[in-house]
């Protein structure tokens, strides 16, 4: 089902949702239902909420509203000039790849040193485990940081057009995918889900989260749209990108190259 599978937590307990199909008989015969509910739903006082996929289905298609450019020669404007942002600068992105390669290597040289500490019998059993698992940990988070640095300047920027194109037509692609689509573009998109009450509740990842904040806004007068100077979205945009983890990124141009 498209919203299982510890996709979605409860915001009143923080439990996974989950679902269940109901047969119910109809004039036309047996019919299946699908609800999604708490995995907690009957115990105590929890509250007795059931949504069916529809429901959450028209929810998401709402958010995926909030993040389209509906300003059309705006959204074209910002789609080229983001694809000629060539005086991009990547000096801040160099200057940290090279403060977490350094304290990578002070990372495997700890591991290395816990090793020799319990090879000696200087630290017990649960010491060791405890900071090896501390070590590995912020080694794993080092190594995707210092992809992300890496990433060249045209590859960013390439990735960066397929991700704004692809946010702009999600409601589109949502109506005709089917289950194993549908959960693709939700893991990319949102870093997390909760069902608070009857709504649901969405953290986006970058860069869509920038999107979702609107790139366009009323003015005061309320009759016309003021945008911030679009050089300044490009900036903000590709930073975004530059900030998300590399195997984020490689699954956004992989789905958007799919939904091509």
């Amino acid at each position: 089902m498209t919203y299982a599978s510890d996709l979605i937590e409860c915001a009143h307990c923080g439990s996974p949702i989950t679902c269940e199909r109901k047969t119910k008989m109809t004039k036309s015969g047996e019919r299946d239902y699908v609800y999604y509910r708490c995995t907690q739903y009957h115990k105590g006082d929890h509250p007795r909420i059931r949504l069916t996929e529809n429901e959450l289905d028209s929810q998401m298609l709402a958010i995926f509203d909030t993040l389209r450019v509906e300003d059309v020669e705006f959204r074209d404007l910002f789609r080229e000039q983001l694809r000629q942002a060539t005086n991009w600068e990547f000096g801040e992105a160099s200057k940290e790849d090279g403060h977490l390669k350094n304290r990578h290597t002070e990372v495997v040289r700890l591991q290395q040193q816990l090793l020799n500490l319990r090879l000696l019998e200087e630290i017990d059993a649960d010491t060791f485990a405890h900071k090896a698992r501390e070590l590995r940990d912020e080694a794993a988070t080092l190594r995707l940081e210092i992809e992300r640095c890496d990433r060249g300047r045209d590859e960013t920027i390439d990735i960066a057009v397929k991700a704004f194109e692809l946010s702009q037509s999600l409601r589109e692609k949502w109506l005709t995918a089917d289950y194993a689509a549908k959960r693709r573009i939700l893991e990319i998109l949102c870093l997390n889900c909760s069902l608070d009450g009857v709504s649901l509740v969405t953290t986006m990842r970058k860069p869509f989260d920038l999107l979702a904040k609107g790139l366009v806004s009323k003015d005061s007068r309320g009759d016309c749209q003021s945008v911030e100077p679009r050089e300044r979205l490009v900036d903000l945009y590709v930073e975004a990108m530059i900030e998300a983890s590399g195997v984020h990124l490689d699954t956004v141009a992989e789905l958007a190259r799919e939904c091509a």
